[in-house]
């Protein structure tokens, strides 16, 4: 099974850096959900947001949607830089 770390920030706030290699899907987009079903949904996502209130959101849209995998709220992007090991990156 296919592990992604997932930001679902808005483009001004990706803009301000990001998780060196996660996929992004804006939340707040009108297509939000067109595109969140594009994903593969058996993959296990560990998620962000800028707080992780976006996150508890998404997460039963997800589950309603499908989703099998496990889906983690890593609250905001400098916490899921320290839970992923990952760079934050322009």
């Amino acid at each position: 099974m296919a592990d992604f770390v997932l930001d679902i920030r808005t483009p001004e706030e990706v803009a301000e850096g990001r998780l060196d290699g996660a996929l992004v899907v804006d939340f707040m987009a009108e297509d939000f959900i067109e595109k969140i079903s594009q994903l593969d949904k058996n993959a296990n996502y560990r998620m962000h947001c800028r707080s992780g209130g976006r996150v508890g959101k998404a997460i039963p849209m997800m589950r309603e949607l499908g989703f099998v995998g496990e889906l983690e709220n890593m609250g905001g992007l400098e916490d899921a830089a320290g839970l992923t090991g990952l760079p934050i990156v322009q």
